[in-house]
């Protein structure tokens, strides 16, 4: 994947890929090279530990491209929005006990698109990332972008399966 993201439309599917794929390739590749040097070339036991440490660490970003590499999917025909996760907003304060919270980036959500009722579209200052959040009957998600340009094309699409007006909420 390169650092310019595809749009398809294959029947009802719309697909929005992020751009951050990429990045997370060359880091799971970098880690399990760096791993590599250090378990077979170094001869120190601290080194070989430190590798399979980057073995570790490697695998797990590896994971992260592969729920990542397929973007954000809206299927009209069965009503679903595919994600990968990372941004879904804690329920309540127990949530953050959970390991399944803490683990959301390592797997694909899925939410009725019907089930969206509120999108804001913003840039946060801080971070320099365009967002846009999604909140309904499922809870609040928050999706970053790098590119404006897909956040819109998300929020726009959206907003029109929904037949949202202005302000974008629905009733």
């Amino acid at each position: 994947m390169s650092d310019v993201s595809r749009n398809t439309s294959v029947r009802s599917s719309t697909v929005v890929d992020a751009p951050k794929v990429f990045g997370l390739l060359l880091l799971s590749v970098g880690l399990l090279a760096g791993a590599c040097w250090l378990i077979f070339v170094e001869k120190l036991d601290v080194a070989k530990s430190w590798g399979y440490i980057a073995v570790a660490a490697s695998l797990l970003f590896w994971r992260v491209f592969f729920v990542n590499t397929k973007g954000y999917v809206m299927d009209v025909e069965n009503d679903t929005l595919t994600f990968p996760g990372g941004g879904i907003a804690a329920d309540s304060f127990f949530s953050y006990f959970n390991p399944v919270y803490w683990l959301q980036r390592f797997r694909r959500h899925q939410i009725p698109l019907s089930a969206i009722r509120e999108v804001e579209a913003y840039q946060d200052t801080s971070s320099k990332t365009d967002k846009l959040d999604i909140s309904g009957d499922f809870g609040a998600v928050s999706f970053n972008f790098f590119s404006k340009g897909k956040r819109d094309q998300l929020y726009s699409a959206i907003v029109q399966i929904n037949e949202m007006g202005s302000p974008m909420l629905r009733r």
